[in-house]
């Protein structure tokens, strides 16, 4: 939805945005400002080229966006409250200004994403799985630094993954139907799966990831993403595809970049004896007991633990000696 501002006029210093057509319904927010809705703003544009960037674009200081003609203060307060009314919690947005290039048109304010706003901190239980140590391979099949989500991912015994090996730009599309078809049978089973390959999940652009869509993948309960192999840096998407569906249902998420202390062990997947579903590329593996897949919210660490490396063991009661080590050493 588009929505349009009309703003105060202050000592003739700005020209006000023109009024809103008699037929749209005017509404107020909680500052006194009058404010438009719209269905859309503008045609969709299907197989086209995006347009070149716009070489005459400046950068909008926050000090004149918050005190200009906009008044995007009180527009994005408008819509946190809606937002929190309709949801029944507090809410976080994700929006786009685009500001008039004369005094005939009117600015428009997008919003591109809401969503519940996580409260961490007030949770016993989430405070009980902060951690910032993150083991080696021979402890924990994955560990990342930038996972979302937060809590254990309980009940996963299934594991559907791409060896870097197997995976190709020119494949991806090929990937995408195995990983349907595997994704498939779980759901018709009622299992969750931990999902992992290379690239960005649910990308068009298949030379940078694998273009499924949700339900090619819904039976999945936490997602990883990791580095393209023998390309370009490919910048991964941490889940921004599938955002809204994630925190929806309560999946986790989690990347894992090359050349960091990051790591995914796809090695130690390969060695188990896989599943009759498996294809020429997405491999299905199932163990006997459930995987242990945690994160903390607050650090972003995530960690999918191996079989008989128990998490309390292996992290919490080493990141707990760390901190009081770092504490000691901090009143020395």
């Amino acid at each position: 939805a588009a929505l349009t501002t009309v703003p105060r006029l202050s000592a003739g210093s700005v020209v006000a945005a023109p009024e809103a057509a008699s037929s749209v319904p005017l509404s107020h927010d909680v500052h006194g400002e009058r404010v438009v809705f719209k269905q859309g703003y503008g045609e969709e544009r299907r197989g086209e080229a995006p347009p070149p960037p716009d070489e005459s674009a400046v950068v909008l200081p926050l000090q004149r966006a918050l005190s200009g003609e906009v008044p995007l203060a009180s527009a994005l307060a408008f819509l946190l409250r809606l937002g929190s009314a309709g949801l029944g919690c507090p809410v976080e947005i994700e929006f786009a200004l685009r500001l008039r290039k004369d005094a005939g048109s009117r600015h428009q304010l997008h919003v591109l994403q809401m969503r519940p706003q996580a409260d961490l901190s007030s949770n016993n239980t989430a405070r009980a799985l902060r951690f910032r140590y993150l083991p080696t391979s021979d402890y924990a099949a994955m560990a990342s630094k930038h996972a979302l989500g937060h809590g254990r991912f309980e009940q996963i015994r299934d594991v559907v993954f791409v060896p870097p090996g197997r995976f190709s730009p020119e494949n991806t599309t090929a990937i995408a139907a195995e990983i349907s078809a595997i994704n498939a049978q779980l759901r018709a089973e009622g299992r969750k799966c931990l999902l992992i390959a290379p690239g960005r999940w649910g990308s068009a652009d298949t030379a940078r990831g694998i273009p499924v869509g949700w339900a090619d993948i819904d039976a999945s309960t936490f997602i990883v993403e990791t580095t393209v192999p023998g390309s370009a840096k490919v910048p991964l998407s941490q889940g921004s595809h599938f955002f809204q569906n994630l925190l929806s249902f309560g999946h986790g998420y989690a990347t894992v970049e090359e050349g960091s202390d990051e790591y995914a062990d796809y090695d130690y997947w390969e060695r188990l004896p896989a599943e009759a579903g498996s294809g020429e590329f997405a491999r299905h593996v199932r163990l006997p007991e459930p995987l242990e897949v945690v994160v903390d919210g607050m650090s972003r660490r995530g960690v999918v633990m191996k079989p008989g490396k128990p998490f309390e063991v292996y992290i919490a009661q080493v990141d707990a000696f760390m901190a009081i080590q770092e504490q000691a050493s901090g009143s020395m």
